[in-house]
């Protein structure tokens, strides 16, 4: 079942590093069937068995890159990974939002229908930031395979980048037959939320202009654990300056502004009044 979460958050798998994938096998596994890799999906339970699945789904789709994100459509992203996305790229859409200004999102959001990256951005160009269309094809990711599960509720999306425009229409089937059970598998490997209550309680505190002496003492904690929770942050979040977490964290409904939340508290107030 996809995630319902509404507290966003982003995560990496265990043997990435920040701007990198997870560790693929030094050796080129065999090529396994579709079915075989179907049924390893359903088998999938933690980080490493989905680890695994990936390098065994490259041996099927010989992709250069590949993301997965899920949240609600409402601009909250609960979780993320990627193997083989610039660092850079990462940061730029997660700090001005472009998912969600996407014309591309908008659409598979609408129709939950697979596509081609680079047939949406020539279809939806008038609708594009330039700048995004740009970032995009300078990082070779304009062959991107996009789908997953997309509903008004809650979102998966899986891309793989390929090589070539030949590649991703030749592989578009495979992916397309693989995507729902690589949704499945990535939710049960990855239940919960990449930030931690602390760490978003932190973000708050920070996005409201406490600083790190302010923040230890409301949280009972050290003042060198409130930096150690920063740096695991910001880890987390691509970034290696604190505001720009906030920003990202804002931007992807991670942490909630004071406004916004003073709004959820009005509108929970007034349904247990009606």
């Amino acid at each position: 079942m996809v995630p319902s979460g509404v507290r966003a958050r982003a995560k990496t798998l265990p043997s990435q590093s920040k701007g990198s994938g997870p560790e693929l096998s030094p050796t080129s596994p065999q090529a396994i069937s579709l079915d075989q890799l179907k049924a390893e999906a359903r088998r999938c339970r933690t980080p490493k068995q989905f680890g695994k699945l990936l390098t065994h789904l490259r041996t099927v789709i010989p992709y250069d890159s590949f993301a997965v994100i899920w949240g609600h459509p409402m601009r909250t992203i609960r979780f993320m990974f990627q193997q083989g996305i610039p660092t850079d790229l990462i940061r730029w859409r997660l700090t001005t939002g472009t998912l969600w200004t996407s014309p591309a999102f908008k659409e598979w959001i609408e129709t939950n229908r697979p596509f081609l990256w680079c047939d949406a951005a020539k279809r939806l160009k008038a609708h594009f930031d330039p700048e995004l269309l740009a970032r995009m094809e300078k990082a070779g990711l304009q062959y991107m395979l996009c789908g997953g599960s997309a509903s008004r509720e809650n979102f998966v999306l899986l891309a793989a980048a390929m090589s070539s425009e030949k590649s991703a229409r030749a592989h578009q089937k495979q992916f397309e037959s693989l995507a729902p059970f690589l949704v499945q598998a990535s939710q049960r490997a990855y239940p919960r939320a990449l930030l931690t209550e602390r760490e978003t309680a932190i973000l708050e505190r920070r996005a409201r202009g406490e600083i790190t002496k302010q923040i230890a003492a409301a949280e009972r904690i050290s003042e060198r654990t409130v930096r150690e929770h920063f740096q695991s942050i910001k880890k987390k979040l691509y970034t290696d300056d604190v505001i720009n977490a906030v920003v990202i964290a804002v931007q992807s409904g991670m942490v909630l502004p004071s406004w916004k939340k003073s709004t959820r508290r009005e509108a929970r107030r007034l349904n247990s009044v009606v």
